[in-house]
């Protein structure tokens, strides 16, 4: 039983790692070759390794070959005295495996290695068997996986053979590249062509066959001398032009199971569209029981407490089991088609509709949400007429509502209680009478009111509003009878202070350049005599004779309701770091490591002048600089920017060639470090910050860790 546990877990699995659970993996690479198993896996071990969600279902294979150094692994060499391993990697490029005497349990999470040519067996080991390119046990009761093959057009297991673990699907023909070289600054590895596959012309499965593998190679024939069904036979059927069993109970299996796709229809009875293409030497429809057919039937139907209710006419909200009186349970199907249930019964070789239907009641909850469904939803906070949405006096929030039925409103009112909204209010003017109004789940209170025009009697509230229009850029009306306009500083416009521009780390700028348009965002400028929360800056770009790039840098001034321009005017360069000019395209060109000296930040290190110290996928990286790490791009003019990577996934490979999952640790915002006993790294799924909240993945990358 723990077997037959531990191998489901291990297929359910896509890839095996859990840090967590062992610090250390029992995988290990010798001369870029050879993947070494050098330790046992308990059973626990087992299933914890079998639990994973690394791998997305939507990552295509060349996502894992990218990431993963798949294209080394030609043997599988498992140590002597090692009894158990279990597979969680893709081994698409394994080519032998040696097992030794000690082994007694082999996992693959994965498919078995498609590539695999040659199985080396030692002669002592007393659990497994090794015939004609076919793993078994011992006793052949149990065949753990077949060789592809392309070759024999017929598939038939030993007589003893009682479980089968794994068949192949496809194979790769032998001259297939699995993967090609590329340079080694930028590999991506990947198929040269798609395995062909495997069809055979009959698959035959022998009367002591208990357990079948999960899925099925494509066949024109199927025999099944066995008594036991399949669990996917009746979806595999309808694909192979023949199929034979043995046993009537597996076909009279097949065909209730497709009758009871087709119980959507109306008719009386469901046969199979082609019983041609089945034969069982036992088929007779004479089988067929009619001893339950009658004019009247009841429903029998018990709840959760147990009770048993006969003749209703419709089911209870805790009901556990329904049946029908004078008919067998292992007979009766039923289909619960929007709260209506049909019934059905299953009678040898089909299903017959029985003239009997009932309705479930619906929960109280249900109830509440039918009723809540019913209304519209405005109508629980005010009233639409006429295109004007007034929310009565004393709702104090706005949730959720249901705009799908309303015209387009003209007015909305919100009173002088409301204090809290969290949906939008779309409309041409709204009036707000509210003296304080707070945004749903972080966002600005402006954010979820969206009109032409705004009336807004509190005074603070109005002053808030023009603020936020004016940073949106949105042209919208706003007035509030409130609002006192002498209030406005004007002898602000007077002041002639030069504007001071200063860095991230608070160092004035000289001579008013830039290394990229990137780094100014971290740029900040002060004008003496103003408040620094209500100075704006307004940048015009503009391309100058020698391929420069210039800022026509204006300023303004808030003050009370309006923003006033100021005289002062400066240009800032956007120069290269070595202070030539600016030139070339500004877009990405490849996702970089580069180190951050003590002291500064990644922000700083790429607005100095000094030198910096980059590495690309493939490169080495001196242990001296693999302490102070961060993310950043080259772009198409060779300049750099930076990248708030917030989250990478790590396989490394440590001193003594454990292969595994790991992380970097995190110095400081944006800066990593790698752990010392790395000694060669992939990083996967790297994940950048972005403001507008859509993250960015980039390609994986691969680096080495010197000395």
């Amino acid at each position: 039983m723990a077997k037959k546990l531990l191998l489901v877990i291990g297929l359910l699995s896509l890839f095996v790692w859990n840090v967590e659970a062992r610090k250390r993996s029992p995988f290990r690479l010798e001369n870029d070759t050879i993947l070494h198993i050098c330790s046992n896996l308990s059973e626990m071990d087992c299933m914890a390794y079998g639990a994973s969600d690394r791998i997305d279902q939507s990552d295509s294979p060349s996502d894992y070959f990218t990431t993963y150094p798949y294209w080394r692994i030609k043997n599988i060499v498992i140590d002597e005295g090692v009894d158990s391993v279990y597979f969680g990697l893709y081994l698409i490029s394994a080519k032998r495996l040696s097992i030794p005497s000690s082994l007694k349990y082999l996992y693959f999470s994965q498919e078995v290695p498609p590539g695999l040519e040659e199985v080396r067996l030692n002669a002592k080991n007393p659990y497994y068997r090794w015939e004609n390119g076919t793993l078994y046990n011992c006793d052949k009761t149990q065949l753990y996986f077949m060789l592809p093959s392309a070759v024999d057009s017929v598939l038939q297991f030993p007589e003893t053979v009682e479980h089968v673990w794994n068949l192949p699907e496809r194979y790769y023909p032998k001259d297939t590249l699995y993967l090609k070289d590329l340079p080694s600054r930028h590999w991506e590895g990947y198929l040269e062509r798609y395995p062909k596959d495997i069809h055979y012309s009959k698959i035959v499965f022998p009367r002591h066959c208990k357990k079948y593998p999960e899925y099925l190679p494509s066949c024109d024939s199927l025999i099944i001398l066995s008594e036991h069904c399949p669990e996917w036979l009746e979806e595999v059927a309808e694909n192979v032009s023949y199929l034979y069993c043995h046993s009537d109970s597996v076909l009279l299996h097949i065909l209730q199971e497709n009758a009871g796709r087709s119980t959507h229809t109306h008719s009386t009875e469901w046969n199979f569209r082609d019983k041609g293409k089945f034969h069982s030497p036992n088929y007779d429809i004479r089988k067929r029981d009619t001893s339950w057919m009658r004019e009247s039937y009841r429903l029998i139907c018990v709840t959760e407490n147990g009770d048993t209710l006969v003749g209703v006419d419709s089911i209870p909200s805790n009901w556990r089991r329904l049946g029908i009186e004078g008919i067998a349970d292992e007979n009766v199907r039923f289909d619960n088609q929007d709260g209506r249930y049909c019934f059905y019964v299953a009678t040898y070789d089909t299903l017959y509709r029985l003239p009997l239907e009932v309705y479930k009641k619906p929960t109280e909850s249900e109830l509440e949400l039918i009723e809540y469904k019913s209304k519209p939803k405005w109508s629980f906070y005010g009233e639409v007429r006429d295109s004007v949405f007034t929310i009565r006096e004393g709702v104090d929030s706005l949730f959720r509502m249901w705009w799908n039925d309303l015209p387009p409103l003209q007015k909305a009112i919100i009173p002088k209680s409301m204090h809290y909204i969290e949906d939008h209010i779309t409309c041409d003017s709204v009036f707000i009478y509210s003296d304080s109004l707070c945004g749903g789940l972080g966002y600005n209170t402006w954010y979820f009111i969206d009109a032409d025009y705004y009336y807004v009697e509190n005074e603070q509230l109005y002053l808030s509003l023009r603020r936020w229009l004016k940073r949106e850029r949105r042209s919208a009306v706003a007035y509030s009878p409130n609002a006192d306009i002498r209030k406005r500083d004007m002898t602000l416009q007077q002041n002639m202070n030069k504007p001071v521009w200063k860095d991230g780390k608070g160092n004035e700028l000289m001579d008013m350049t830039c290394c990229s348009a990137k780094l100014m965002a971290g740029l900040h400028f002060e004008i003496e005599g103003i408040n620094p929360q209500n100075l704006w800056a307004f940048s015009q770009r503009k391309n100058i004779e020698n391929g420069g790039i210039i800022y026509e840098m204006e300023y303004s001034v808030w003050t009370y309701d309006t923003l006033l321009p100021l005289q002062q005017k400066d240009t800032l360069k956007l120069v290269k770091r070595d202070g030539t000019p600016w030139t070339g395209g500004y877009n990405r060109k490849e996702c970089v490591l580069y180190y951050v000296p003590k002291g500064e930040s990644r922000l700083s290190s790429l607005e100095s002048r000094d030198s910096i110290r980059v590495w690309r996928s493939g490169d080495t990286i001196p242990r001296r600089y693999a302490n102070r790490l961060a993310f950043g791009f080259i772009l198409t003019n060779g300049e750099y920017d930076p990248s708030l990577v917030i989250k990478c996934g790590v396989i490394y490979l440590d001193k003594r060639n454990y292969f595994g999952n790991g992380e970097l640790i995190k110095v400081d915002d944006g800066i990593w470090e790698s752990p010392r006993q790395y000694k060669e790294l992939w990083l996967e799924h790297v994940l950048e910050y972005s403001p507008n909240c859509i993250p960015k993945v980039y390609p994986p990358m691969h680096f080495y860790v010197g000395r």
